[in-house]
C-alpha cells in the first residue's frame, strides 16, 4: 500500500500538520523531540490503533486537547484502488473510525488493508527479551497470510479468558470442560497457523541472509505452548489441579514461543549487538517478503531513527533492501544523508511543525 496523503491533528506534539508522501522513501529530519517520531507513531496509528510506543490513547493526545483525528488517503500499487480511512480517539474513550467514508467497528479492518511494519531503537527486544515479543511478531505475518487467524484467535481468546476465571473462582470440573472444547479446537488451529507461518519464514530468512552475504547462522523453531508427548486436550485433563492451584491455564498458545538459535545455542547468547540488529531487520525483511508472495502487497514500513541503530553501511544496505521490496518507506533521524541518493522526498519538522519540504 502507499500512502498517498496524511493529515494529523493534535496527536503527541503536532497540532495541525498534512503531508503528501512520496511513494518510495521519506526522509523525516529534525531535531530531538520536534515531532519526527510522531509522524511515524500516526501512521502506525492509523493502521492498527495504537502507536509502536504506547497502547494507551490518552498519550497520542495533544496535552492541549480533548482528542486527536487522523485522516489518510491510501492506494492498491497494484490494483489502482484508493482507499480513505479515518481515526479520531477521545480523552473519555470514545472513538470514531471510517473507511471509505463508512462507519467501521473494527481496526482489524483497516489493518488488513493498510499493513504497517514499525522498525524502532526497540526492535532488539525480538532477541533480546523474553517470548511475548516473538509472538506478536509472528502473530502480524499469521493475521496478515491467514484469513481465518482473527477468528480463530477471538475464540482462542474468549475460552482462555472463561476458563481462567472458572479456574480463579474454583469452577466445577463440568463448568471447565464446556470451555475446554473450543479452546483445544481453536488453540490446535492457531498452532497450525503458526507452524505453517515459521516453516515459510525459515525459507524466507535464509534467502534473505544470503542475500546480504551474513557472516552468521540463525534457525527458526517454534513450540506450541504445550508438550508433545499428549494431546492438549489430555493435557487440560492431567494437568487441571496444578491449574487450580495456578488459578490460570498453563498450556495453550499463549505460551508459545518462536526460537532463535545459533549452532544449537540461543541467538542473543552468540551472535554480538551488531549481528543481533542486523538480524532483526533481516527478520522484518523476511515477513515482507511473504507478504508480498501470499498477498501481493507491500506493508508501509516505518523506520524510527534508524541511523541509531545502524552504522552508515548497514544502514544502506537495509534500505536496499527495502527498497527493492517496491514498497513507501519512511525513515526517521537527526543526520540522514546517507540515504539522500535515492530518490527520496524529504521533511523537516521543528516544534511539532513542518517547516519544509524537499
Amino acid at each position: 500500500m502507499i500512502l498517498g496523503k496524511l493529515d494529523v491533528s493534535d496527536f503527541r506534539n503536532i497540532q495541525t500538520l498534512s503531508l503528501t508522501p512520496h511513494p518510495r522513501l521519506n526522509l523525516i529530519t529534525g531535531n530531538n523531540g520536534s515531532g519526527k517520531s510522531s509522524i511515524l507513531e500516526s501512521i502506525q496509528c492509523l493502521s492498527t490503533g495504537h502507536s509502536f510506543r504506547t497502547r494507551k490513547a490518552r498519550e497520542l493526545i495533544n496535552r492541549e486537547a480533548q482528542s486527536f483525528t487522523l485522516t489518510a488517503l491510501f492506494s492498491d500499487p497494484q490494483t489502482s484502488r484508493e482507499h480513505r480511512t479515518g481515526l479520531s480517539r477521545q480523552r473519555d474513550g470514545s472513538v470514531e473510525l471510517r473507511l471509505d467514508f463508512e462507519e467501521v467497528k473494527s481496526i482489524a479492518e483497516v489493518t488488513r488493508l493498510l499493513p504497517v511494519k514499525s522498525l524502532t531503537p526497540d526492535s532488539h527486544k525480538l532477541i533480546q527479551d523474553g517470548p511475548d515479543e516473538r509472538r506478536q511478531f509472528l502473530d502480524w505475518g499469521v493475521f496478515h497470510m491467514e484469513h481465518g487467524f482473527l477468528d480463530t484467535w477471538k475464540h482462542f481468546k474468549r475460552s482462555l479468558s472463561q476458563r481462567n476465571q472458572l479456574l480463579r473462582d474454583t469452577g466445577s470440573s463440568a463448568e471447565l470442560k464446556t470451555w475446554d472444547s473450543l479452546f483445544v479446537e481453536s488453540s490446535e488451529a492457531i498452532d497450525q497457523f503458526r507452524s505453517r507461518y515459521v516453516s515459510e519464514l525459515s525459507v524466507a530468512l535464509t534467502q534473505r541472509m544470503q542475500d546480504m552475504d551474513a557472516r552468521f547462522h540463525v534457525e527458526l523453531g517454534y513450540r506450541p505452548g504445550w508438550s508433545d508427548d499428549f494431546s492438549l486436550a489430555e493435557l487440560l485433563t492431567r494437568n487441571l489441579d496444578y491449574h487450580r492451584r495456578m488459578k490460570t491455564t498453563t498450556d495453550g498458545p499463549h505460551r508459545a514461543e518462536m526460537t532463535l538459535t545459533t549452532e544449537g545455542t540461543a541467538a542473543k547468547q552468540i551472535l554480538s549487538r551488531g549481528q543481533q540488529k542486523v538480524l532483526v531487520y533481516l527478520l522484518h525483511l523476511a515477513q515482507l517478503d511473504l507478504l508480498e508472495q501470499r498477498n501481493a502487497r507491500q506493508a508501509v514500513v516505518l523506520c524510527d531513527d534508524l541511523t541509531s541503530e545502524l552504522d552508515s553501511e548497514h544502514s544502506r544496505e537495509i534500505i536496499n533492501q527495502l527498497l527493492k521490496l517496491n514498497g513507501q518507506v519512511f525513515v526517521s533521524g537527526v543526520d540522514l544523508d546517507v540515504l539522500r541518493h535515492h530518490d527520496h522526498s524529504v521533511f523537516h519538522m521543528e516544534h511539532g511543525s513542518l517547516k519544509n519540504v524537499v
